[in-house]
């Protein structure tokens, strides 16, 4: 049997009786001390108050620092979509005029060893890119990177232009001279 009913059954006529005068009032006492010993909450309602607080505070702050990379990273997807573009637009131009300027010196305007040349002085520009490149790499949001690059591909466009435009000048003067007048 177990100890707990051992001891009910020897004292079982002590539990029929009623208890002593004033025995609710005793036990009242010693509920009302054994609480007041009791350790006061830990956290009071401004305490929980200030922590919710400090919670949304904290989760805000973490939204909008999310939301900023996004639109940053955004960002660097337009300038990377614009750049891309700008470099392709620019590329295809100077390569059309680097044909046309192959075209004239087929026709006798120019030498083929002059686009040669023009063309070696193109890629020697093509190795400062490269590190205008590195520099981008490191940093793609650097404007004045990008704006460096565009100033390349414009530059060497211009570059390509002149030399058509020149050669175009001296196609134009070389048939008004050496015009072929029969009667």
């Amino acid at each position: 049997m177990d100890e707990l009913d051992k001891i009910l059954i020897e004292n079982c006529d002590e539990f029929e009786q009623e208890p002593n005068n004033g025995h609710f009032e005793r036990f009242a006492e010693r509920l009302r001390i054994s609480e007041s010993k009791r350790k006061k909450p830990l956290f009071s309602p401004f305490l929980k108050v200030a922590a919710v607080l400090v919670i949304i505070l904290l989760s805000a702050n973490l939204y909008v620092s999310i939301r900023n990379n996004k639109s940053d990273l955004k960002q660097a997807k337009v300038i990377n979509n614009d750049l891309g573009e700008a470099s392709f637009y620019y590329t295809a131009k100077i390569n059309k005029g680097i044909r046309d300027l192959e075209k004239m010196a087929t026709e006798g305007i120019g030498s083929p060893q002059e686009v040669i040349q023009i063309k070696q002085e193109l890629s020697e520009m093509d190795s400062l890119f490269v590190n205008l490149k590195k520099e981008y790499d490191a940093n793609p949001n650097d404007e004045r990177v990008i704006n460096a690059m565009i100033e390349y591909y414009q530059t060497k466009l211009d570059i390509v232009n002149t030399i058509k435009t020149d050669l175009e000048n001296v196609k134009q003067l070389k048939g008004k001279y050496h015009e072929n007048t029969e009667i």
